[in-house]
């Protein structure tokens, strides 16, 4: 299988159910480890994984998702972990009122913000573990036997054709559905609330910032 992996606000939904038609890959609605497919936090499911899984991780199996046969993956071949800056991701979390899920799906913890911009900003902490899921995915020390592509969503469509060429599925790039406009932006914020993000996040976006668009570990 093919491992698609995101920090989330990364259109990884869409993109992984257009994946799902054409490559074998994990579920894009996060669902391995649960009774039934269906949305939730889930820190068992691959969407969202915080380190890179190993080959032996227990969800690859069917057998341990409640014997559900859809979830039979078997190998990891290759893994996409898809980025971008938080000022991106963590607006349009909250604007679309699913920080506190996404967070539990990230750390398996339920935060204390809830679903409060305001809030997050005040405890002044990282509760989705977005900047060591950054560092775990980029990091050349944690290794894996297979080969891990990482992309700033921010350029995934000027890198479209190497993006679909390690997926196996080049001559697709036609198919796959056009940029859109972000409808969250940092810009547009409080000044409060981008004080307080850039509080946060400074260093993992400045880690990005300085980073490669595109590489393979």
């Amino acid at each position: 299988m093919i491992l698609i992996t995101s920090m989330g606000g990364c259109a990884s939904t869409s993109s992984l159910f257009w994946f799902k038609e054409r490559i074998k890959c994990n579920c894009p609605i996060n669902s391995e480890g649960l009774r039934k497919s269906g949305p939730g936090a889930n820190p068992k499911g691959f969407k969202h994984r915080n380190t890179p899984p190993q080959i032996t991780d227990r969800y690859l199996s069917s057998s341990n998702s409640y014997g559900r046969t859809d979830l039979n993956y078997g190998k990891i071949e290759r893994a996409l972990f898809v980025y971008d800056s938080p000022y991106n991701i963590v607006p349009s979390l909250f604007n679309r009122n699913i920080a506190t899920g996404h967070a539990m799906a990230i750390t398996g913890k339920r935060p204390t913000h809830g679903n409060s911009l305001d809030t997050f900003v005040k405890q002044n902490t990282d509760s989705f573990g977005l900047e060591l899921q950054y560092d775990n995915w980029t990091s050349e020390n944690i290794k894996r036997p297979y080969p891990r592509m990482l992309v700033n969503f921010s350029d995934w469509w000027e890198n479209l054709e190497e993006i679909l060429d390690f997926m196996g599925i080049k001559d697709e790039i036609n198919r796959f559905p056009t940029k859109r406009v972000r409808k969250t932006s940092f810009k547009e914020m409080s000044e409060h609330h981008q004080i307080g993000l850039s509080s946060i996040y400074n260093s993992l976006e400045s880690k990005i910032a300085n980073s490669p668009k595109l590489r393979i570990l």
